[in-house]
């Protein structure tokens, strides 16, 4: 869907949405968060992902990355799940996220045990566009994992 909650037409970019019995019961302890979670679309409930996808002419849904990870760098647009996705091809990083810092660093901390800057610069220039390359690269053991268990952005 748009961010009208308007239906896209095949091959335009938008939010997918789950819904239907039994998709969401909520999170597990954690009332609050269950509570602003539904979305009311045609008098149905729904869930946002949070992802961006595009539909095929076959109905097949790709990825395109995440709505909540569009970001503005220097006047650019900036999408921080294709940075991920891209380092994530190297086979000694097992998890990664880019943050923007500041108004203009963006940083990428990747976990790995087995990695130097230099191959994570090589992966961004060959792939990405020169304003997508983050100026820092921070290799950890682990990355910190919030309540969810998803990776920590803060």
């Amino acid at each position: 869907m748009d961010d009208f909650l308007q239906s896209v037409t095949a091959s335009q970019e938008g939010e997918l949405f789950v819904g239907g019995v039994g998709i969401f019961a909520g999170y597990l302890e954690h009332n609050d968060l269950t509570a602003k979670a539904p979305t009311e679309v045609h008098d149905e409930l729904f869930y946002r992902t949070g992802d961006l996808d595009r539909m095929n002419n076959e109905r097949l849904i790709h990825y395109v990355g995440r709505k909540d990870h569009q970001i503005k760098l220097h006047g650019q647009g900036v999408e921080l799940g294709e940075i991920e996705r891209r380092l994530l091809n190297i086979a000694s990083i097992s998890a990664c996220i880019g943050i923007k810092w500041n108004d203009g660093q963006l940083i990428a901390y990747v976990q790995s045990s087995d990695i130097n800057e230099k191959v994570l610069q090589e992966q961004c220039k060959s792939h990405l566009t020169p304003h997508m390359i983050p100026s820092l690269f921070v290799t950890l053991d682990k990355l910190p994992l919030n309540s969810n268990e998803e990776i920590d952005q803060k």
